[in-house]
């Protein structure tokens, strides 16, 4: 999924973790769902210390992490009925002190947030100088957790979110290319208008899983990364720091 990726920086037991948390094969998201997986795995040369997970959900990254952190803490607009995060609160006003936290994560969060630079600068406050923020985000994909989504995100459009929140990119790195995300919409869209329906859902989704995996196939041989599903940014803290990746 990621050709930078460089998957001998990970332990055994992470390796292990992340394939645990991809979709399965008959899951009309999965390129989406799985790239989003791939990017917090390329990210986690990067992960240390006190860790912050913004917009948690259920917290489905914690096993990922766990082995490279001292503390971790999700937080959350709403509480997840079967995982609470450990904090309940907006991202626009984090409740926590300056330069609190080594390490952010924030994945697919930012395209529901009214204000996504102030989000930024909540981020790159309780940030230590020399920690890192871990970010997905969608690029192209359709309307979901109406009304409360607000934005999509271009890869120049994620650097200057980041700079103007005393944040530095150290890399920005498409999810999948052109091809993939074509193939991927057209996978939603079948899904969402024929799949919802009880006698065409089978038939659909057998159609739709190897579709997914031919053009996912196909695209990693004409990677097009001008239109992508999202992206995964790295972003330094500017500041003085012993400690450095």
């Amino acid at each position: 999924m990621f050709s930078g990726i460089q998957m001998d920086e990970l332990s055994p037991r992470e390796k292990v973790v992340a394939r645990s948390l991809l979709h399965g094969f008959f899951d009309p998201i999965r390129l989406e769902s799985n790239s989003i997986v791939w990017g917090i795995a390329y990210s986690l040369p990067y992960v240390r210390g006190r860790f912050l997970d913004v917009g948690c959900g259920a917290m489905p990254y914690a096993r990922l992490v766990q082995d490279r952190v001292s503390q971790y803490i999700g937080t959350d607009l709403r509480p997840n009925p079967g995982v609470p995060p450990t904090v309940v609160s907006d991202s626009l006003k984090l409740p926590f002190r300056a330069h609190t936290f080594d390490t952010v994560l924030c994945t697919q969060v930012l395209e529901h947030v009214r204000n996504p630079f102030l989000t930024l600068k909540e981020i790159g406050r309780v940030l230590r100088p020399g920690g890192h923020a871990i970010m997905t985000l969608p690029a192209v994909w359709p309307l979901h957790e109406e009304p409360f989504d607000f934005f999509r995100y271009t890869k120049y459009g994620l650097q200057e979110l980041a700079e103007h929140s005393d944040l530095h990119p150290v890399t920005i790195v498409e999810r999948g290319g052109g091809i993939m995300a074509i193939a991927q919409l057209i996978g939603v869209i079948l899904y969402d208008t024929l799949g919802k329906h009880t006698f065409t859902r089978v038939p659909m989704v057998a159609l739709v899983a190897p579709f997914l995996s031919i053009f996912a196939a196909l695209d990693r041989v004409l990677f097009y990364p001008k239109l992508t599903l999202g992206y995964t940014m790295v972003a330094k803290k500017i500041g003085r720091s012993n400690d450095s990746v």
